[in-house]
């Protein structure tokens, strides 16, 4: 018997001899796709076969000739002409075998198709096909409402959450892009979506007895104003579709969405169904889509991508929980293409509170799939959590657009997705020239770290002013708990800037409550040379800081300051305690203390008499070495000379003055001159040079009250 024939007949019966799984390997062996879906997709095709005789499958063609001629950076023209090639050769063979193509995409190498037994074992075998899918229905990712106790907040928190306020007073809001919401049905004229829809569409599909679009008038697809908008009286339809895009570009000048001065494209993906068994758990009649309707979708949006200038496509859908990523999804081929293209493709995590698991497309790797958060750091107790998952924002009672004009509070990783794909927007409004991978790199690499109790591993929350940040080469630090000028019974507190580059720069510095977190106003240093500490008081901050209005220093006793630079380096918090005559080191940062150890800031020389400073070398090489300082001028960054210290010894410490280290400064010029210009500074900045493995220590004699207090103490300035 010839192979090609028993391989049909293994797909005509089936036969429980081999089961679907054997089935499914033999078939593709013979059959040789490059491409094709996984063991469970190959069951539910024959499953379907079994229970109706036919089954709706997505065949991915393969291109001849040179290879992938629609994907990429292909234009949409290029793209339409190699998948119309594509077409026209597969048609060709179908004909032959009593099948037609049932649904086709202009710029996708995708077709529909539906078919009996023999005809799938046929389309398995033909030549021109690259891999075959189930068409898989797909859910919105809403969590279901339930006695759990409320674990967030509304829209008014969850934007403010994920770091976006100061994005928007910087001038970054979206404006001028684009966010694609595939969803089902939205009313655009709602207060927070007025005059925001652009390239309306509707793609819900009428098939089989049980299944009906909801496009307007029930004909579809739908090109047109509205077309994504049947929003019958009194229907529940077009709330999950309203609530979504309010989150991610809704502005009714009270209420604000993430990307507020974006546009959204709504596209209505979402059929009517009337089957019990196809709606179970829910009852029947339920509104599904699918992964055909969701490819129309993308082939949709990547057609328009360009005439509206979109940035971001929102999944808030998804079914089939996957344990790991799950790139048999065709539409991981759209996705790819967009990424590429610009454009970056936000799926729904999924709501049933599984650990290790995500659903599709959530779960294909080139999508950014998004987990649930209270507006705080702790994962939704609904949400799936999965190391592969990309990102997590706010999904717990977020308060977005109704229907009837109103607002109300819903849950899911239908709302943390939206946040996401929001922020995309306003990155992108930042960093018009950015790539997705680069975006995707700040924001992993500035998210906040959320996990579970029961998780070795963790996923970083977005924080999106902070990844505008990373992307524009600004270093940014918070600096918490600095005494306020009335604070004086504690003393006078400094913040001490060092600027590690060879480079001036300069430093911003927005001050907040210590106590409630308000933004009270933003000021910008005078320009730091190179290797130079800037130090300040914090009542020049209250005096100088622009602000709405004045900063009382009565309201409060303590500031946390966000202080942002262009160059690497460190910062301190010192505080003059005048009764007891001590100098402290308050620092403190949410970073945590930084481990750089190698420089040293505002050394006293000599004649600060009454704090004297002392320099403390560890050798922690494994040979006895001699220590090399650079020693710079901490008011100007002047380099001052270079220092040697005697033979230190393997685990051994040596102590130095800045009495002796000037003595035996290697200049050119002695700095005690008369000169003005090169006077002998008061502070100095102390650099350990890379010929030495070691660390240094400062330390500070109070003689007022014979303390010591060790003064070393920074948090790192980027780095």
């Amino acid at each position: 018997m010839k192979l090609d024939h028993l391989f049909k007949n293994l797909i005509v019966t089936r036969t429980a001899v081999f089961g679907g799984t054997f089935a499914m390997v033999f078939c593709l062996a013979m059959a040789g796709l490059s491409q094709s879906a996984a063991a469970g997709d190959i069951d539910h095709i024959l499953r379907e076969l079994e229970q109706q005789g036919h089954a709706r499958v997505i065949v991915r063609m393969q291109e001849s000739g040179s290879g992938q001629a629609w994907a990429g950076q292909s234009s949409v023209l290029a793209q339409r002409e190699a998948v119309q090639r594509m077409q026209n050769a597969l048609q060709n063979q179908l004909v032959a075998h009593d099948m037609t193509i049932g649904k086709s995409f202009s710029t996708l190498p995708f077709v529909g198709i539906s078919v009996d037994r023999r005809q799938l074992a046929d389309l398995m075998t033909m030549k021109g096909v690259a891999g075959l899918y189930p068409v898989i229905s797909e859910r919105k990712a809403q969590a279901k409402e339930s006695d759990r106790p409320v674990e967030g907040a509304s829209l008014s928190t969850s934007v403010p959450s994920i770091d976006v306020i100061e994005a928007w007073r910087r001038g970054y809001d979206g404006e001028g892009f684009t966010v694609a919401v595939v969803d089902g049905g939205f009313v655009a004229d709602h207060p927070m979506l007025t005059g925001k829809a652009v390239g309306d569409a509707c793609f819900s599909a009428t098939f089989g007895t049980d299944t009906f679009s909801q496009c307007p008038g029930g004909v579809w697809p739908q090109i047109a104003p509205g077309a994504a908008s049947n929003c019958p009286p009194n229907s529940a339809r077009c709330d999950h579709g309203t609530h979504v895009a309010s989150i991610a570009v809704g502005n009714n000048g009270t209420n604000f969405g993430v990307a507020r001065a974006a546009q959204f494209m709504p596209i209505d993906v979402f059929s009517r169904v009337t089957s019990s068994d196809v709606c179970d758990p829910d009852p029947a009649p339920c509104e599904l889509t699918d992964s055909i309707a969701v490819l129309d979708a993308l082939n949709y949006i990547n057609e328009n991508a360009e005439t509206h200038n979109i940035v971001a496509v929102n999944l808030s859908l998804g079914g089939g929980a996957h344990m790991g990523v799950c790139d048999d999804d065709p539409r991981k081929v759209v996705i790819d293409m967009l990424r590429e293209k610009g454009i970056a493709t936000f799926a729904a995590a999924g709501n049933e509170g599984l650990h290790g698991a995500t659903n599709a497309p959530a779960c294909i790797s080139t999508a950014n799939g998004v987990g649930a958060t209270n507006d705080s750091t702790s994962v939704a107790s609904f949400s799936n959590f999965a190391p592969f998952l990309d990102v997590m924002a706010p999904g717990i009672n977020i308060q977005g657009a109704h229907p009837d004009g109103g607002l109300i509070m819903r849950s899911g990783t239908s709302m943390a997705t939206p946040h996401v794909a929001g922020a995309y927007a306003v990155i992108r409004s930042a960093m018009p020239d950015a790539t997705i991978d680069e975006i995707d790199a700040a924001v992993a690499a500035t998210g906040l770290s959320v996990s579970r109790s029961t998780a070795n591993f963790s996923v970083p929350r977005i924080r999106v002013h902070t990844a505008i940040l990373e992307l524009q080469g600004i270093n940014v630090r918070t600096f918490n708990t600095v005494f306020g000028s009335l604070t004086t019974e504690a003393g006078e507190s400094f913040v001490r800037i060092y600027n590690q580059d060879d480079a001036a720069g300069r430093v911003r510095v927005t001050l907040r409550d210590g106590v409630t977190g308000a933004r009270l106003g933003r000021w910008t240093s005078p320009e730091i040379p190179g290797h130079a500490s800037f130090q300040f008081s914090v009542d020049r901050l209250e005096a100088e800081a622009q602000s709405d209005e004045a900063i009382a220093a009565s309201d409060r006793p303590y500031y946390n300051l966000v202080i942002e630079s262009g160059f690497e380096g460190s910062l301190q918090h010192v505080l003059w305690q005048r009764r007891a005559g001590v100098l402290s080191n308050m620092t403190s940062c949410t970073d945590g203390i930084g481990d750089e150890a190698r420089t040293l800031l505002n050394v006293h020389m000599p004649s600060i008499t009454q704090y004297p400073s002392f320099v403390r070398i560890f050798n922690s090489g494994t040979i006895e070495n001699q220590a090399s300082l650079d020693i710079y001028d901490a008011n100007s960054g002047e380099y001052l000379g270079m220092w040697t210290s005697p033979v230190i010894a393997v685990g051994a410490t040596y102590e130095a003055t800045t009495a002796e280290i000037v003595e035996k400064l290697l200049v050119a010029d002695d700095i005690n001159s008369d000169d003005t210009e090169s006077a002998e500074p008061i502070h100095v900045n102390i650099e350990l040079t890379s010929s030495f493995t070691g660390y240094l220590q400062h330390a500070v004699m109070n003689r007022a009250s014979d303390v010591l207090t060790d003064m070393s103490a920074k948090c790192d300035l980027g780095g």
